[in-house]
């Protein structure tokens, strides 16, 4: 739509002058811009990698973590097998052979069980190391210092691992990570929306419309009758371009047939556009539409 030029018009000029205003600055073009979420998957560093480095580091405290028991019985951190164990210990230390007669555990043994349902976790760390070489926090005497002690494995875990044929010959941590810690992808599909800015024409709302009535609110392919949720029904440029309304470049098509068309993908993760294409699916089945249900 061209507007008139108010400068070539006398009156305007006069009243323009009595202002204070002797030259209007060039206004800049408009443009109809509207913002698409658009969800797409990118490939980024498995943050699995950070913490299984941390594991084989230090001592994780297990509230600080998601612990869950694997489907052979094991304990998992943040999916990874791990040894749980205490670490601030008040008795049962020997100083001279560097050993304590607390345990460490790998499955969901009793003692485990009972500090599960207990809601006992803060007391328990996790760990990857795989020396059985554990730091501990010795609290057995007037001065409380940090140690490394070695730790034995805890009988029922033992038992446990036996029955499964879990159990290394000799038992080695060092084995048994070898043999059943699952491999750690390095890279994971993560989801994230993307917002794009797409330029229609001025008329866009206006073509849109006296497109759909022209097809009385049906869809081009699928022919659903969308009159009764408007919104379900979309204005698809072909090319692309939301500036080229040419009759060839327009077509009249529902959420679910929007959604399939190239370069569209990002359609249907949209929560918006989910809940269309759910409501067309319905609006099909109503109206006896087969095949694309």
């Amino acid at each position: 739509m061209k507007l008139p030029d108010y400068l070539k018009c006398v009156e305007v000029k006069e009243l323009l002058l009595k202002m204070g205003i002797e030259k209007i600055p060039e206004l800049k073009p408009v443009e109809f811009i509207r913002e698409i979420v658009k969800v797409q998957k990118v490939e980024v560093e498995n943050p699995q990698l950070s913490f299984g480095k941390r594991l084989e580091l230090e001592a994780v405290p297990l509230n600080q973590a998601q612990v869950t028991i694997g489907k052979d019985g094991t304990i998992e951190v943040n999916g990874l097998k791990a040894c749980a164990y205490i670490k601030k210990q008040r008795q049962g230390i020997d100083h001279y052979r560097k050993t304590s007669e607390y345990r460490f555990h790998l499955c969901n043994c009793h003692t485990i069980e009972q500090m599960i349902s207990g809601g006992r976790l803060s007391r328990y760390v996790s760990t990857t190391r795989s020396d059985g070489v554990f730091p501990v926090i010795d609290q057995s005497g007037y001065k409380v210092r940090e140690l490394e002690l070695k730790l034995e494995l805890c009988t029922n875990c033992k038992r446990i691992l036996a029955d499964r044929g879990m159990l290394p010959s000799p038992f080695s941590l060092k084995e048994f990570f070898k043999r059943f810690q699952p491999e750690i992808p390095k890279t994971i599909l993560k989801t994230e929306q993307v917002i794009t800015s797409e330029a229609y024409s001025p008329d866009h709302q206006e073509v849109a419309t006296r497109y759909k009535e022209a097809e009385k609110y049906k869809c081009q392919i699928c022919r659903v009758d969308c009159s009764s949720s408007k919104g379900c029904l979309h204005l698809h440029h072909v090319d692309g371009n939301g500036q080229n309304n040419h009759h060839s470049n327009l077509r009249v098509l529902c959420a679910d047939c929007h959604s399939k068309q190239f370069m569209h993908t990002h359609m249907e993760p949209n929560p918006e556009f989910a809940k269309q294409i759910s409501l067309i699916k319905k609006m099909r089945k109503q109206q006896g539409i087969v095949g694309l249900l």
